[in-house]
């Protein structure tokens, strides 16, 4: 295999090195031809911000990752999600829990890259899709199953969604096919008119706040904590924050707890996703994705070359005009 290259987060400058570990694929291994990588909202926060957090050194970026298996010739996702899958949380099916995860783009180099190497039990193959591209929805949208399945316990009722970003809008949609009465505040008025021509009509747009709702869940930007004040304001007595919201070090609340709790107010975190109860939240994302809508082009039309990483995340940054959903990279055409 000819050499290639990944993006990499090298003593706090981004820049290309070769990739680690793909000319020969160790045993329960193989090698991915990356042809679309997603840049997750969470790795776009390190990416574009100092990040007052730790990260790996050198951190190979990338956890939404469609490619080509090479073994198979086959597309196929990649589940960002290694678990040890010998520990008590990994036997109910709470890979996300498992104290000695791993995840690739984090522990494990990521797919901004040519190729990458992964286990063979992440490798999930791709049904027929009208765009493959749309693969890289799977990560979050398996966080957004995960959410309305396993975090929202509760009878469906109105369900406020704050943020108007890929984990929001796919929350939106699976709770809209779980039955739930959804209201979504988007706050940017170009991605409120985009959302309004694609999303299912069930879904209502607000763009200055929500109604009262009997659950509220925070998918938002989380520099700051006023995602999470604002789902305070929203839901009722009674109700239930569900926080998707991958908050940034050292965020805290600034409401005085009494406040949240004299109000019987359920808050409750719904970190990444599970196998639980006989269901595995990833390859139900990717079934989800296959049902198509306009809403899956719509988050993946802005695209760049591999090599041009940085120009993706200068389209990304706050203030950019007309910041797109998400940017994907495309390598191996």
């Amino acid at each position: 295999m000819s050499d290639t290259y990944a993006w990499a987060v090298e003593k706090g400058s981004l820049r290309q090195l070769p990739t680690p570990d793909v000319r020969s694929p160790a045993r329960g291994t193989t090698i991915i031809e990356t042809r679309y990588a997603g840049l997750c909202g969470s790795d776009v926060a390190k990416l574009n911000h100092p990040w007052p957090g730790p990260l790996p050194e050198p951190w190979y970026p990338g956890h939404e990752i469609v490619g080509v298996d090479t073994e198979t010739g086959n597309w196929a996702a990649v589940d960002p999600l290694v678990p040890c899958l010998s520990c008590h949380y990994c036997d109910r099916g709470h890979a996300h829990l498992c104290p000695g995860l791993r995840r690739i783009g984090w522990d494990l180099p990521g797919g901004l890259a040519d190729t990458v190497r992964v286990p063979r039990d992440s490798v999930v193959p791709l049904p027929h899709l009208h765009d493959p591209a749309h693969g890289v929805l799977a990560d979050p949208m398996a966080v957004a199953v995960h959410g309305v399945r396993c975090g929202l316990r509760t009878p469906v009722g109105r369900l406020g969604v704050i943020g108007g970003g890929v984990v929001g809008v796919c929350t939106a949609i699976c709770a809209a096919e779980a039955g739930w009465d959804v209201h979504m505040m988007v706050r940017e008025p170009s991605r409120a008119y985009h959302l309004r021509h694609t999303l299912d009509p069930r879904i209502t747009l607000h763009t200055a706040g929500l109604p009262q709702c009997d659950a509220v869940v925070d998918a938002a930007s989380g520099h700051s904590d006023s995602p999470i004040r604002q789902a305070l304001n929203a839901v009722r007595d009674g109700g239930t924050i569900l926080v998707q919201n991958a908050y940034a070090p050292r965020v805290v609340l600034s409401v005085p707890l009494r406040d949240v709790f004299r109000h019987s107010i359920a808050l409750r975190g719904s970190f990444s996703y599970c196998r639980a109860d006989g269901r595995d939240d990833f390859r139900d994302a990717i079934d989800v994705i296959a049902k198509g809508g306009d809403w899956a082009a719509l988050l993946t039309r802005d695209r760049y070359p591999l090599g041009e990483l940085p120009q993706g995340l200068a389209a990304l940054r706050d203030g950019s005009r007309h910041r797109p959903f998400k940017v994907l990279l495309t390598s191996g055409f």
